[in-house]
């Protein structure tokens, strides 16, 4: 009697899910839009895994939403780490000692979410449901960001129902393996962290800001970037090493030039999860391309770099 009533009560839970989901049809395009507020305004604190490759990392993380959004994020296993961010201000602290501090806008201490910006279009990315599951106790609904060619990797999304708030994500790249992931094990929506959990371990004014440098003129050009990638800047530092940011507004690739280095071997390939490396020699100059996308976007962007015209 006992299991027939259990059996009643889940079919009952299920129906009324359904016939919510099909009467509110929320597309996967309003779930991300959901997903990205949510991760501002709401309070929450929880701890969750990050594994890349056989790196597993635990981390606490304490978010404070408002106006001026606050959170903390902790490392709980490995050497001392941590970062601090209010609003757009960003403090990073190793051990006991703050090491470095920026300001970015767009900044969200939570792994692995695709910026919405790449994804307005629909021209590079699709959006599709990929059912649901339980993360952390909670009932999650999962959102697939799948690329449209082999130059970016994919995104697996799981949304928590009531909320949006990501539970869970992965980085995936064409054959479907898992490069990175992050996921909840625990997680307390909606309570707000006290002022103790989300000031730093220790006192941040002696953090030395990161000096941005000076925007410039480009000497080169990758005459043949994959498919939406842009430039979005580049400057030279002092030591003479240009470096150029491109984006598809999802993916970004750095792309570094500067003097060979005698001894140094003529292409390296490394990759450590989603983060991959490619370098290559020609004429005494040496090309690095570093971003987090498949081995042929880097080797792609490398070999179609070309010198501009000084005079243009």
């Amino acid at each position: 009697m006992i299991a027939t009533s259990l059996r009643l009560l889940f079919f009952l839970a299920g129906g009324i899910t359904a016939f919510r989901a099909y009467a509110d049809d929320p597309t996967p395009a309003d779930e991300l839009a959901r997903m990205y507020g949510a991760v501002r305004q709401l309070d929450y604190q929880g701890t969750f895994v990050y594994t890349r490759g056989a790196q597993v990392d635990a981390l606490r993380i304490f978010h404070a939403g408002g106006p001026v959004d606050r959170e903390r994020l902790v490392g709980l296993n490995g050497a001392p780490a941590e970062v601090v961010r209010e609003g757009s201000t960003v403090t990073c602290l190793q051990g006991a000692t703050p090491t470095m501090l920026f300001r970015n806008a767009a900044a969200h201490l939570l792994p692995l979410l695709p910026t919405p910006r790449g994804l307005a279009s629909g021209d590079l990315y699709e959006l599709s449901p990929g059912g649901t599951d339980r993360v952390a106790g909670y009932r999650a609904t999962r959102i697939d960001v799948v690329p449209r060619d082999g130059y970016r990797y994919g995104y697996r999304l799981w949304l928590e129902d009531a909320s949006g708030l990501p539970l869970r994500s992965a980085v995936v790249d064409a054959s479907h393996r898992t490069l990175e992931e992050y996921m909840f094990v625990t997680l307390d929506i909606g309570a707000k962290p006290r002022d103790a959990d989300l000031a730093a371990g220790a006192a941040t004014t002696g953090a030395a800001p990161i000096e941005e440098a000076a925007a410039g003129a480009a000497r080169w050009r990758v005459a043949d970037p994959p498919p939406g990638f842009v430039l979005g800047g580049a400057h030279t530092s002092a030591d003479g090493v240009e470096h150029q940011l491109y984006s598809d507004g999802v993916a970004s690739v750095s792309i570094y030039i500067e003097p060979h280095v005698a001894g140094e071997r003529a292409e390296q390939r490394l990759r450590r999860g989603m983060l991959g490396i490619y370098s290559h020699t020609s004429g005494g100059t040496r090309f690095t391309a570093i971003g987090d996308v498949p081995r042929v976007t880097l080797e792609r962007m490398v070999r179609s770099l070309q010198r501009l015209d000084p005079a243009r």
